[in-house]
């Protein structure tokens, strides 16, 4: 369960983040990263926490570069981290000695040795056991990862939030869209039946434009036949 939580836990920064492995292989990853760095892997080895440098670093400074101070079995001090890059070489020789030695472990194992120096920073050098008292460190680590299942709810419950919005507004739109729709038929039946009207009138009109001519044609004759019985006489 400890490398569970421990495995993802990551160290994200200006100094780069790490990537999430699995128990298996942080070993491996963190090997290669001292060969490719060619740094000492600390990995088969019981480190414990220089109290003094952790205290006069800090434990949130030592957790933004992600490396902590360290004294070996050979009692020598030395400064791990998980992931090696230029950037955090600088940030490490910045806060302590310049000839300080480098060394590389997994990123579970960082984990415990930041836990330990927060321990050891809180408790005033109490407690300077590492990660072997580290109070239970999968505890701490559970209470991170917890917190960050929190973190995440409420992110979750924001866009759970404005995803209930977004589908009122649509549905708001749909609406309208389904009352335009109705309109836009209730014209097409009125302009139908305009034309329908427009047409009739027009029969109507040309009908009675056909009485109007043959009446005046009747009243031609007729016309022509009353002065012709008249000039007879």
């Amino acid at each position: 369960m400890d490398d569970y939580f421990e495995s993802e836990t990551t160290y994200g920064s200006e100094y780069g983040s790490e990537p999430r492995l699995e128990p298996g292989d942080e070993r491996s990853a963190a090997i290669e990263t001292a060969r490719s760095w060619e740094l000492a892997y600390l990995g088969d080895e019981a480190l414990v926490v220089d109290s003094e440098s952790a205290a006069r670093v800090g434990g949130e400074e030592l957790a933004r570069i992600a490396a902590a101070p360290v004294r070996c079995e050979d009692g020598h001090v030395r400064v791990v981290f998980a992931e090696a890059t230029p950037e955090r070489i600088a940030a490490v020789r910045e806060h302590f000695s310049g000839n300080v030695d480098l060394a590389v472990v997994t990123p579970s194992t960082l984990a415990s040795l930041l836990d330990a120096a927060s321990i050891s920073i809180v408790s005033g050098g109490a407690s300077d056991n590492g990660a072997a008292e580290a109070a239970p460190v999968w505890g701490r680590t559970l209470e991170r990862v917890l917190g960050l299942f929190d973190d995440e709810a409420s992110r979750l419950g924001e866009l759970r939030r404005k995803m209930q919005e977004l589908g009122g507004e649509m549905a708001a739109r749909e609406r309208r869209l389904q009352e335009l729709e109705v309109e836009l038929q209730q014209a097409r039946v009125e302009r139908l039946r305009a034309q329908e009207t427009i047409d009739r009138l027009r029969h109507e009109l040309s009908d009675r434009n056909g009485r109007l001519e043959r009446a005046a044609v009747k009243t031609s004759e007729l016309a022509a036949i009353i002065q012709g019985g008249g000039s007879v006489r």
